[in-house]
């Protein structure tokens, strides 16, 4: 990201995609926010460290920010289940450093857990989700048993009915493939 994107991004209110913490301290409450954020349908989130809920820029504390790094990503891969895809960068900003986490949820994965829990992102509210609802999302979001809408991840088709099916030795399988080389995905 340019300086001039990760202002603007600093300068954001707080969203289903977005979450400011003031301190590097705050990471359990982060993390929660992110994992809220990937297992929302937009399936991407953007964490900043060093903004206020204000917005105020106060920086992340003093001290071996490469340290910071590795630890924020040691972290995620060892709190987040399945393996979360995601990108830790720090960046200076009016003479204050940002640490800005960006994570993605691969779209075969049905929902991340963090430390055990999955949670959701609401608007600016992150919950945890019940046992209930955890199978509702792996339901909604499992290809071969979504009856549609379908849309094409590439060229952004839609169809109501997946109909291609194909036999292998494994049984029936659906085909998810787009004329354009995309693939069709549940239309959430």
């Amino acid at each position: 990201m340019t300086q001039e994107e990760i202002l603007e991004l600093v300068r954001q209110e707080e969203s289903q995609t977005h979450e400011r913490k003031r301190s590097l301290s705050l990471q359990r409450e982060g993390f929660e926010s992110l994992c809220g954020m990937v297992n929302a349908d937009p399936a991407q989130g953007t964490l900043v460290f060093g903004v206020a809920p204000d917005s105020q820029l106060v920086g992340v504390e003093p001290g071996d920010l490469d340290k910071a790094q590795r630890s924020l990503s040691q972290t995620i891969s060892a709190n987040f289940e399945p393996r979360l895809q995601f990108e830790v960068q720090v960046a200076e900003l009016q003479g204050k450093r940002v640490v800005l986490v960006s994570a993605q949820r691969n779209r075969d994965v049905p929902y991340h857990e963090y430390d055990g829990r999955a949670y959701i992102r609401e608007g600016t509210v992150t919950r945890q989700l019940s046992f209930t609802e955890k199978k509702s999302l792996e339901r909604r979001r499992n290809r071969d048993l979504h009856t549609g809408p379908w849309k094409c991840n590439k060229c952004g088709s839609w169809v109501g009915n997946l109909v291609s099916v194909r036999i292998t030795d494994q049984g029936m399988q659906k085909s998810y493939a787009c004329s354009c080389g995309g693939e069709y995905w549940p239309a959430n």
